[in-house]
């Protein structure tokens, strides 16, 4: 009867340790397959169209992830880089989304090179219909789910701004917050969306002793 214990516990370890091996080596292949296209720290490729994700949100990474992977983002045809994106997280289980954004969360994001020139007042203005949700200095509130803009690349927001207005993103009726993008992009042009994208990258390049 020891002898059979003994045998069912030294097989128990095996398979734990031979299944915690398996889980490791697929989060490493998603996040090797992460870095293909956002770069080894992460912090984007504008060539690909990938945008920065180092030190995003863990929850919002999490949830953006589980709508390309439900469909809810990624499916539109003019959507390439979210197409892409989708592909990518398909196979994904639950617990894999999870650990790939808390890795992704947890590792530090690069200053951002600005590259979008825009009217700084014209910005400011558009910006004041965003502080409600996204903070006085774009630094998100998790308890609304609205994201931080800082530490984003500027073309990336812009692009994001373009397809919302344009539904490109934000048209699944299960997206929520991609709805109230939308509704809040239609009240202003792409070159509003110039100024308040370099607008919010200047908040991004400001001391932040007063924050």
């Amino acid at each position: 009867m020891r002898k059979m214990k003994s045998s069912i516990f030294c097989l128990t370890i095996s398979f734990l340790f031979t299944f915690g091996i398996k889980i490791i080596a697929m989060e490493s292949d998603a996040y090797n397959l992460c870095q293909s296209c956002h770069g080894k720290d992460l912090s984007g490729n504008e060539v690909l169209g990938s945008p920065s994700i180092a030190g995003m949100e863990e929850w919002y990474l999490l949830r953006q992830i589980s709508n390309f992977k439900d469909g809810i983002r990624g499916t539109h045809e003019k959507d390439l880089m979210g197409l892409t994106m989708r592909l990518s997280v398909m196979n994904l289980n639950d617990e894999q989304k999870r650990s790939l954004s808390s890795k992704i969360s947890s590792m530090k994001s690069k200053k951002l090179e600005q590259s979008i020139q825009g009217d700084l007042v014209t910005g400011e203005f558009v910006f004041q219909h965003c502080i409600s949700c996204h903070g006085e200095f774009a630094e998100g509130d998790a308890t609304i789910s609205a994201p931080k803009l800082t530490g984003q690349n500027d073309w990336y927001i812009y692009r994001q701004l373009i397809n919302f207005q344009k539904g490109i993103r934000g048209q699944h009726p299960e997206d929520l917050y991609g709805r109230q993008m939308m509704e809040m992009a239609e009240m202003f042009n792409e070159e509003m969306f110039r100024d308040v994208t370099a607008y919010i990258s200047q908040i991004d390049l400001a001391p932040n002793e007063d924050r």
